[in-house]
């Protein structure tokens, strides 16, 4: 595992959790992010069937928070799950004729216990080139982030 903080190791710890139990944007303190976008994801390993789902995202600190929005209340939103920006590979592809896809390749798997290899894998569908090319840009700055 790279070095982390003591704070992105609980925030790791946190995610992990089951369903049942995921932190929510409050609990996480997500009020203030540096980055907020309604993107599209799919699951680790894609295939060409793959679905693509509409999230909510939020950079903040060294992570990249994913979460279904409550429509009554953002701080009770369920955060799904997150990835651990700082040291990982970012890279923009195209993948199955889809444009604009950022590809994040954690340095830590998706969730602590697990196997480091594809299925650690973000894939990240933004709505246009600009937009993708402002978020790599983001997310290389705080991957590449010396502390």
């Amino acid at each position: 595992m790279p070095l982390m903080t003591d704070k992105d190791k609980h925030i790791y710890n946190i995610l992990k959790r089951s369903t049942a139990s995921k932190p929510t944007f409050s609990s996480l303190g997500l009020h203030g992010a540096e980055k907020t976008a309604t993107l599209q994801k799919t699951g680790p390993c894609p295939k060409w069937y793959s679905t693509w789902k509409t999230r909510e995202f939020v950079l903040k600190g060294n992570f990249l928070y994913y979460y279904k929005p409550n429509t009554k209340n953002i701080d009770n939103s369920i955060v799904l799950g997150a990835a651990y920006i700082r040291g990982a590979a970012i890279d923009v592809t195209e993948m199955q004729g889809i444009k604009h896809v950022i590809v994040i390749t954690p340095p830590v798997p998706r969730r602590a216990g697990w196997k480091d290899d594809e299925t650690s894998v973000f894939y990240i569908k933004c709505n246009n080139e600009s937009e993708s090319t402002n978020w790599c840009r983001v997310l290389k700055e705080i991957a590449n982030k010396r502390r």
